[in-house]
């Protein structure tokens, strides 16, 4: 899940960079596309078709991975807004102002205006790499969502995309200032063609990991842009009109004040009516009612394994300034910052724990750095973010007041540390580099 992690981190930047170019180029604007700097080559892989992967790919598609809800256009007459059963694959406006027009393509397997031309590995690098087929980056594409996706789910989505209707819409090209179609060409993607193996799913809990893994809960469920409480703890604006209706996304980490005391039958309930229909559109609980009642069941077992964040949310009520993800929000007031308590330790062992600590199957790297006698936490991928100070909670235990995760350092023998884990949806181990 750290993949995800520092991508949604990366993109919370790329927002304010995207902001400052607004601000100074004015309205002066493109469409002209260009192709990435880390555009991989295409290959020649080919997905054959089976029953199986046709089965596999409609229940994803419709499903955990929610293509339609932004693929086709919504009927808004209805409850969650469901995607419109004769649009699917058409694509659709997502965003619109003066100077920015983004939107989602047609992948309908129309030859003139869809999918219809398209190869297996467009689809594959588009979703795994964030590359579209002309070799352009794509900008609202949550293609980190979908590196996890496994071979044979990935194969099976593409098959399924391939039989629905192709449908004739002609989408625009979308609308960036120069400034800003430069820089997205230049933004770092990885070049590699991906590979995943299937997942162990043999057990409830493993199966539920991936599933919350490939449908992206920890990104609207966790509180990116000012303060960060911690994993699933809620609290990421989904919606705000500048009036009293501004919704923010749930806790749904395991705390008493999340999904602590919710069962079974409560949360596939929630995702099958979305709370009698007043649970708002942002929230795909129309595609997510598509998930099996086992499926459902697993997601929520590997939910309950999370660690709890205290945080309350009313969506609802008037919003007020929330202390512990820094938002307004309803019953916002209502919640109160814990400061950190620290445990007595030795600051003349920190310069044992200074590194790098990387782990390439996430891309990441944490630098773990000493100053005035404290220890620091920092993210090589966000050069240019302030470093958080790490204050010790247990024994070579840390944690940093705004960030998601508490760090633990493995140490050998002599003392040094090797190695630093984190702990979200599962226990990620970074390796010290130096």
């Amino acid at each position: 899940m750290l993949k995800q992690t520092i991508a949604l981190l990366v993109v919370v930047i790329a927002a304010c960079i995207f902001i400052t170019c607004k601000q100074a180029n004015g309205h002066h604007t493109e469409s002209h596309v260009l192709v990435s700097k880390y555009a991989r080559p295409l290959t020649n892989i080919h997905f054959d078709y089976s029953a199986e992967r046709m089965q596999r790919g409609k229940y994803l598609v419709n499903g955990v991975l929610r293509c339609f809800h932004c693929h086709a256009e919504a009927d808004t007459t209805k409850a969650g807004w469901p995607p419109m059963e004769d649009r699917l694959g058409s694509g659709r406006l997502l965003f619109k102002t003066d100077s920015t027009h983004l939107y989602a393509p047609n992948i309908s397997p129309d030859k003139e205006t869809g999918a219809g031309n398209w190869t297996d590995d467009m689809f594959a690098r588009a979703l795994r790499n964030g590359i579209g087929h002309d070799g352009r980056a794509l900008i609202a594409m949550p293609w980190w969502i979908y590196t996890d996706l496994s071979n044979e789910d990935l194969a099976s989505v593409v098959v399924y995309l391939r039989s629905i209707p192709a449908i004739k819409n002609t989408i625009p090209p979308r609308l960036l200032s120069v400034q800003e179609e430069k820089a997205l060409q230049n933004e770092p993607r990885d070049t590699n063609v991906k590979s995943v193996p299937q997942p162990d799913t043999s057990t409830v809990l493993a199966k539920g990991r991936y599933l919350v893994t490939i449908g992206e809960c920890e990104g609207c469920h966790t509180a990116w842009y000012k303060r960060n409480p911690g994993f699933f703890g809620g609290g990421n604006v989904i919606a705000n009109d500048d009036t009293d209706s501004v919704i923010v996304s749930a806790n749904i980490s395991p705390d008493i004040t999340g999904i602590g005391a919710w069962d079974d039958e409560t949360f596939i309930r929630i995702m099958r009516k979305g709370k009698g229909g007043i649970l708002h559109h942002s929230m795909p609980w129309r595609e997510f009612g598509n998930i099996s009642d086992s499926d459902l069941k697993a997601i929520l077992a590997a939910l309950k394994t999370l660690t709890p964040v205290e945080h309350r949310i009313a969506n609802g009520l008037k919003p007020t300034l929330c202390p512990i993800c820094g938002e307004k929000h309803g019953y916002g007031d209502q919640n109160k910052r814990k400061p950190l308590v620290p445990v007595a330790f030795n600051a003349n062992l920190y310069p044992r724990y200074v590194g790098s600590y990387d782990d390439p199957k996430h891309d990441a790297t944490m630098i773990i750095s000493t100053k005035d006698k404290k220890l620091w936490i920092s993210v090589k991928e966000l050069e240019g973010s302030p470093a958080m100070e790490l204050i010790p909670i247990a024994d070579d235990k840390f944690k940093a007041d705004s960030f998601p995760s508490a760090v633990k350092f493995v140490k050998n023998n002599s003392g040094k540390a090797t190695a630093l884990i984190m702990y979200d949806l599962t226990t990620d181990t970074l390796l010290r580099t130096n």
